[in-house]
């Protein structure tokens, strides 16, 4: 059988009969082939069959390779090359501070800055709700109005703004649940008490109001909202758990006081860290050592939740060794430059630091 090739030329199918002149234009061709498109011949019985030659056109001029050189981009569909693995975000850096506590007194008289002169620190530490609920600033918080605690003056707003200017670092203390205020009104029907059906009070002769209750937790982180506002660079919350100080195996088992108490703690924590967390400000806890090392059993504030909702712990070890203290939050996670310790200086001052 005959056909024609791709040249216009007839080719024979089969291995002779064919003439002398048929065979040089046939070299002629193939020769032609090879020298332009690089092809090859694969020679088979009962015929000859030619390769697909290459396409020029689609080559650019700026991708010619040099001999012997091999392509080693990377097919994006069948690369096996691993892909990037995301880092991990980094915790947010904390400013290291050496702080002294200094009365409200102090700090609207203008002497504030000359104790933290004095006492060689960068920062200072003012209490603005202390264990007797009265709140150091005009809030607009509802309970707080019914319960009468609320400074009718706006020296502290000015005086925070006055400091602001003068770069030193501002820290606000806050009692949360160590509150004789919402205590003696039974806010919310929170009030801890004994087995005995009375008023329980910690060492401090100070009464209690629960974590677990509604009412309680939504006014707390409400005051750290408004404080967040007022130009403080951190606030730390104190009494932020179940008491851990006297007589604390009289408490009655109750709604109020369950048995299984880190849950209700960890949701006020979640609850005011949400509300605060895009303020800027700086949210930390103050605890006592003693509570770190029997691990939250009893205030239901363990390290690991210290460990994700305060940015940084301030530890009292009145007694506790730091360096067991410091063991224990490590190995929660809070590493040596979130944790800070005070002590009390030759002047009666605490300085933290």
């Amino acid at each position: 059988m005959r056909r024609r090739n791709r040249m216009g030329y007839k080719g024979y199918q089969g291995r002779g009969g064919g003439s002398s002149t048929f065979l040089k234009i046939l070299v002629c061709i193939l020769a032609i082939l090879v020298v332009a498109g690089g092809g090859y011949l694969l020679a088979q019985q009962g015929g000859i069959s030619l390769p697909s030659l290459p396409s020029f056109a689609t080559q650019k001029p700026d991708e010619t390779q040099e001999p012997g050189q091999t392509d080693t981009t990377p097919d994006p569909e069948n690369s096996t090359s691993p892909a990037p693995t995301a880092q991990p975000s980094q915790a947010p850096s904390i400013t290291p501070v050496r702080a002294v506590e200094v009365t409200l007194s102090q700090l609207l008289d203008g002497s504030a800055q000359r104790r933290v002169e004095q006492a060689d620190c960068d920062a200072l530490v003012v209490e603005v709700k202390g264990e007797w609920g009265k709140l150091q600033w005009p809030s607009q918080a509802a309970l707080a109005q019914q319960l009468g605690v609320i400074s009718s003056t706006q020296s502290l707003t000015e005086t925070l703004n006055s400091l602001a200017q003068q770069e030193i670092y501002l820290v606000a203390r806050v009692d949360c649940f160590r509150d004789q205020a919402m205590s003696a009104a039974n806010a919310g029907g929170s009030l801890l008490m004994t087995r005995g059906g009375n008023r329980w009070y910690d060492s401090m002769g100070m009464s209690w109001v629960s974590p677990v209750n509604q009412q309680v937790r939504d006014y707390v982180t409400q005051l750290c909202v408004e404080l967040s506002k007022m130009g403080f660079d951190e606030l730390v919350l104190d009494s932020a758990y179940f008491p851990d100080q006297g007589e604390v195996h009289v408490l009655a088992q109750s709604d109020n006081y369950p048995e299984a108490r880190t849950a209700p703690v960890e949701t006020f924590w979640k609850q005011v860290s949400q509300a605060v967390k895009d303020s800027g400000v700086v949210l930390s806890a103050q605890v006592r050592g003693d509570s770190l090392l029997d691990g939250g059993a009893i205030t239901g504030m363990t390290p690991k939740m210290l460990d994700q909702y305060a940015q940084r712990v301030w530890v009292t070890l009145e007694g506790v060794d730091q360096t067991q203290v410091q063991t224990v939050l490590t190995q929660a996670g809070v590493d040596q430059a979130r944790q800070i310790t005070g002590q009390e200086a030759a002047s009666g001052q605490m300085i933290w630091g």
